[in-house]
């Protein structure tokens, strides 16, 4: 390929790419302003570019979803290499709730495309995601096996995969509007530490414990808190109930 020949290329792949954000950013921007079900052709026009061009570079509904997750994951892969963390349990840790709090820092987003992708009848999204967090867990949970800070019984991707399990719940039940902000990271944090406490070695297992009490006093202390207020507001009459 001559060198004018590998100029042209890429050109071309940079125009693709440029094409390809902006078909992304406008998908962003009008599932927080209508939701999920958002028009191939809604978008097209609003990045600028041809209904075909929006099949072509990105593909089906489905795909678009993947590729938003996966541009969310790859963020997240970069922010926690970017911690430069050794311990492993904090790195696990770290995953959970640096994650939690991307999704929460666009909740106008996710909290239309998750009920998307949840449940047996969700959108099948996982075979566009380049790269999923739970990748991190089990190379976290592995380096903590190999260095004795989980018990000899315990299996490294069983328990990545538990943990997994144990964030899905607590992101499902936050976009489903059961769990607020603070109660979604704690509720993960605290699936996390359980985990922990169940599969750790010696005293690693105590210093979960440690943490998954001091979890479980707080959200204790934030419930006995709302109440409080609640109260506060009945007495003095805030509340918005007539004579």
């Amino acid at each position: 390929m001559s060198p004018v020949d590998a100029g042209e290329l890429s050109r071309r792949e940079q125009s693709k790419s440029a094409r390809r954000s902006a078909i992304l950013d406008a998908a962003r921007s009008l599932i927080r302003e209508h939701g999920p079900q958002v028009a191939a052709e809604k978008i097209a026009q609003r990045a600028g570019v041809s209904t075909a061009t929006v099949y072509n570079l990105i593909g089906p509904r489905e795909q678009l979803l993947g590729l938003l997750l996966s541009e969310l994951f790859e963020d997240l892969r970069a922010r926690i290499a970017g911690m430069k963390l050794v311990d492993p349990f904090l790195v696990g840790d770290a995953v959970v709730v640096v994650s939690a709090r991307m999704f929460i820092a666009d909740a106008a987003l996710w909290l239309n495309v998750i009920p998307e992708i949840r449940g047996a009848f969700g959108v099948r999204v996982q075979p566009f995601i380049s790269f999923q967090p739970i990748n991190l867990q089990r190379q976290a949970m592995q380096t903590a096996k190999d260095i004795g800070m989980l018990n000899r019984s315990a299996d490294a991707e069983m328990t990545a995969t538990q943990i997994y399990a144990a964030y899905t719940g607590a992101l499902f039940l936050w976009a489903g509007g059961y769990l607020s902000d603070d109660a979604f990271i704690n509720q993960a944090k605290a699936g996390y530490w359980a985990i922990l406490a169940a599969l750790g070695a010696g005293d690693h297992r105590r210093r979960a414990l440690g943490e998954l009490n001091a979890l479980h006093s707080a959200r204790a202390r934030a419930l006995l808190a709302e109440i409080d207020l609640a109260n506060t507001k009945s007495s003095s009459g805030d509340d918005d109930t007539g004579p």
